[in-house]
């Protein structure tokens, strides 16, 4: 037989192939469709428990041309800026990347890594020029190396556990703040290994990764934790210094989920009046007074498990804070629950001789958070990872321990509807795409009401909720499993 007709015969063979594979195929996807096959009955997909079109998730670029890395990808900070783009930052295995998301061509654009940075964790803020401020550091989310074999004795295991969560500190520099201009730094691509063009502004706290960051525009002042040795500082945007470099909390606490992390306070809240508030020691509330330049201890204490026992200590720490339309500000514990700060007129309540409030009325500046109201948890599990201000009047919040599914929840301001369980984040479009979402350790708001939620797992995606879902009668998704 000739070579030509070789060729023939194995190019009419391919196409053959190729047509047999093209039937076969549109025969599975019928059959997939229908859910008749073993296959499918085998894989049954859990969906939401609303309408499913109204969750999906974005890749953090193109894959294989210019995507953030997997070891890298874990996001750990969200921000929605004026400009309408929603920004995000990852911590990683061996860099922290930058990247934006685009309304406009609903896609995630990478920025390139963050120099001399491993990680970015609840630090990214928008300065009064639109310029974007970010707080790196090591990776948070990278294990702790624990030491298996040690001498006995009084507290030993707590006092090891300090020294293998400082060892990676051991010589550390100490996390950077960085300066951002979207207005240069959005325009063009970047493609892997290509560095995101930011200003280096400076070290603040030495040794340490900046663990969570406020600011105040108005002041020009930035606020920030640091971990793992818990000092709180205020850095001078306009002359880019240090100006208060002050000890948080005294006592080094291990109270979880995490028993590898040190308990220390995740969030800040700038409010009106310039006062700083988060949590400290005693799981008591806790604001810095920029006029006396030191941090107040009040007398609420947030909600959670307190055990007391001699020679014990542990309490839990703050998550996040959401300021309401109201007034009142809203707070999530490691513990999850959450809680409520009320703004009160302290005059008007001395004027009313209320009791609750009446020691409060000596303040100097007249008002304050006076009144802590316990909401309660959404999820038996600790922690509220994070949490936002949907356009509907509801409180949307990340819950979850460390390496557990994490669940959205929703809380009503309105007072009737309470907590709501939207379950867990699967997103279905194959034959296209579908993932399912564990771990989540950012979120927040876009402008047109929009919900980002940055999962922070290994090849992470940026998540986007769309309320205004109503739940499926009787609870549960009736296309899932247990319905069939």
């Amino acid at each position: 037989m000739k070579m030509s007709e070789v060729g023939g015969k194995m190019s009419e063979g391919v196409r053959a192939a190729g047509r047999g594979s093209r039937v076969l195929f549109l025969i599975s996807l019928v059959a997939l469709a229908l859910g008749v096959t073993s296959v499918a009955r085998a894989q049954k997909w859990i969906n939401p428990n609303f309408d499913a079109h109204r969750l999906d998730y974005r890749d953090l670029g193109y894959p294989d041309v210019n995507a953030i890395e997997a070891d890298n990808s874990p996001i750990t900070a969200l921000l929605t800026a004026e400009n309408g783009m929603v920004y995000g930052a990852t911590s990683g295995k061996t860099a922290s990347c930058f990247f934006l998301y685009d309304r406009a061509i609903n896609k995630v654009r990478p920025l390139g890594h963050i120099e001399g940075a491993k990680g970015v964790h609840h630090a990214l803020v928008q300065d009064n020029d639109g310029t974007l401020i970010i707080g790196g550091g090591l990776n948070m989310l990278a294990p702790v190396k624990l030491t298996q074999e040690f001498p006995g004795g009084f507290r030993a295991i707590e006092e090891q556990l300090w020294r293998d969560i400082a060892a990676p500190y051991d010589g550390y520099e100490g996390g950077r703040l960085y300066r951002y201009d979207p207005k240069s730094g959005d325009v063009g691509a970047r493609l892997p290994g290509e560095a995101c063009p930011l200003k280096d502004l400076g070290v603040p706290v030495k040794g340490n990764t900046i663990y969570a960051v406020a600011i105040d525009v108005a002041a020009r002042i930035l606020y920030g934790i640091t971990y793992p040795d818990a000092r709180f500082f205020a850095w001078d945007l306009k002359k880019d210094k240090t100006l208060i470099d002050i000890p948080l909390l005294e006592r080094k606490l291990y109270s979880g989920p995490e028993r590898h992390w040190r308990s220390v306070p995740r969030a800040l809240h700038v409010a009106a009046d310039g006062r700083v508030y988060t949590s400290g020691e005693d799981g008591r509330v806790v604001y810095y007074d920029p006029a006396d330049k030191k941090i107040v201890v009040t007398d609420l204490q947030i909600p959670g498990e307190y055990h007391e026992a001699f020679n014990y200590y542990g309490y839990p720490v703050l998550e996040a804070w959401q300021a309401a339309p109201d007034g009142s500000l809203y707070g999530a514990t490691s513990d999850g629950y959450l809680f409520r700060l009320e703004a009160v007129d302290l005059a008007r309540a001395a004027a009313k001789n209320n009791a609750i409030i009446k020691k409060a009325s000596a303040d100097k500046n007249g008002t304050g958070f006076a009144h802590l109201v316990n909401l309660g948890k959404p999820r038996l599990s600790r922690r509220v990872r994070g949490m936002t201000l949907g356009p509907d009047n509801r409180i949307y919040m990340i819950c979850g321990e460390f390496e557990e599914p994490c669940k959205l929840f929703s809380y009503g301001l309105d007072g009737e509807e309470g907590f709501r369980d939207w379950g867990g984040l699967t997103v279905d479009r194959s034959p296209y795409y579908a993932k399912r979402a564990y771990s989540f350790d950012a979120i927040t708001t876009g402008i047109d009401g929009t919900i980002f939620m940055g999962e922070s797992d290994r090849r992470a995606c940026l998540y986007m909720f769309i309320p205004g879902a109503a739940p499926f009668p009787g609870g549960f998704n009736p296309k899932n499993p247990r319905h069939n």
